[in-house]
């Protein structure tokens, strides 16, 4: 099993970002590369189980599912069922933490995959720096609007 993990700190408070990750179905409106995004069938996009169908510009569709949501912990896990990639076995999770001194948050995307050996190195280094941190400052770009504005 690969496991990778990327983390950064969002100057907003915790009920912030979690308002935009907590909605299974908004992916792409923080995810760069996501031409659409949208939930499978009549399920809302706060329910266990619910499918989201991804469209990336580089890898074609993905779906995923989700498989826990805790508005307690501020943590979503979700897997990846059907994909281009050449990985299989993908279970993430994002957890927001909230740092105290200022208001603002952590957050963290720690995932786990099998890959073949031709694949697992550039897989590897992909997660991390090329979804999980664009993510990431995308929602710190997010976020300042917002603040901005109010």
């Amino acid at each position: 099993m690969i496991n990778v993990m990327a983390s950064s700190v969002l100057n907003a408070p915790v009920s912030s970002v979690w308002g935009l990750i907590r909605d299974f179905g908004a992916l792409g409106l923080w995810l760069p590369g996501v031409k659409s995004c949208a939930i499978e069938g009549d399920d809302p996009g706060d329910r266990v189980g619910a499918i989201r169908r991804v469209e990336m510009g580089d890898v074609g569709v993905i779906r995923e599912q989700l498989l826990a949501l805790s508005d307690v912990d501020h943590a979503v896990t979700f897997s990846i069922i059907e994909s281009a990639l050449p990985i299989r076995n993908y279970r993430s999770t994002i957890t927001l933490l909230p740092i105290t001194d200022g208001d603002r948050t952590f957050i963290r995307w720690r995932g786990q995959f099998e890959a073949s050996a031709e694949h697992a190195a550039s897989m590897e280094a992909r997660m991390p720096t090329h979804i999980y941190q664009p993510a990431f400052d995308r929602l710190a770009e997010i976020l300042a609007l917002r603040e901005t504005r109010s």
